[in-house]
């Protein structure tokens, strides 16, 4: 259980929570009334289904083996996963909205229009998908979640830029800036397939992502 759910353990009275009723306890001792708040019936459903959520997908989101070698992934959740797609899916699309009134109109791609922007990003999803039926089930939801989770990672990078455009654009700042984030996402998609095993295993795969980011720049660019 200690592997979907962490525990807390009480050394004196051996008591052990899990998951959500763990985390109440702690934030009961530094805040009065909580755990009480916590345990109502809908506010504990709505916290037992964030906390799935996070702790089904921790994998995935952190992309990294413990330093103590001991194995401490979640089992497995078909359902879990998938809503992590969709919910991220959908907040990237709707994140290129504001992206592209500030800061795409004041750069590199400023030609592009955001139905293209939205075309390419859906070519683009379209693309890692059909990759995916290629791999076993397991393998292909451990890739498309490292694929999701760096789309994620891009757009949370390009906040911090959204809100200097908002106040005062810069084009040649954007491209700068839009140039390093393009580099370290090389960078963590290098270690993330590494580490879901991909580029070892699936070079054609991997070759397929390269050509299809490509063929992005490119079409937005021109």
């Amino acid at each position: 259980k200690c592997h979907n759910e962490i525990p807390l353990v009480d050394i004196e009275t051996k008591q052990v929570w899990y998951g959500i009723d763990a985390l109440l306890e702690i934030l009961d001792r530094k805040i009065p009334f909580i755990k009480w708040i916590g345990n109502l019936k809908p506010i504990k459903w709505f916290l037992q289904l964030l906390y799935n959520f996070i702790s089904f997908n921790r994998k995935v989101i952190v992309a990294s083996v413990s330093a103590n070698k001991y194995d401490c992934s979640p089992d497995f959740n078909t359902g879990y996963r998938t809503a992590f797609f969709l919910f991220f899916l959908l907040f990237n699309s709707y994140m290129l909205l504001p992206l592209y009134h500030t800061v795409f109109k004041n750069s590199i791609i400023s030609n592009s229009s955001y139905l293209q922007i939205q075309v390419a990003h859906c070519l683009l999803v379209a693309c890692n998908i059909t990759g995916a039926l290629f791999l076993p089930k397991r393998k292909a939801f451990e890739y498309l979640g490292q694929i999701n989770m760096l789309a994620l990672i891009c757009i949370l990078l390009l906040l911090p830029l959204y809100m200097v455009n908002t106040v005062a654009a810069n084009k040649d700042l954007n491209n700068f800036y839009l140039g390093m984030v393009s580099l370290f996402i090389i960078k963590e998609y290098t270690r993330r397939m590494k580490y879901a095993a991909i580029i070892n295993n699936y070079p054609i795969l991997v070759a397929m992502n390269i050509s299809a980011v490509l063929a992005f720049i490119i079409y937005l660019m021109y």
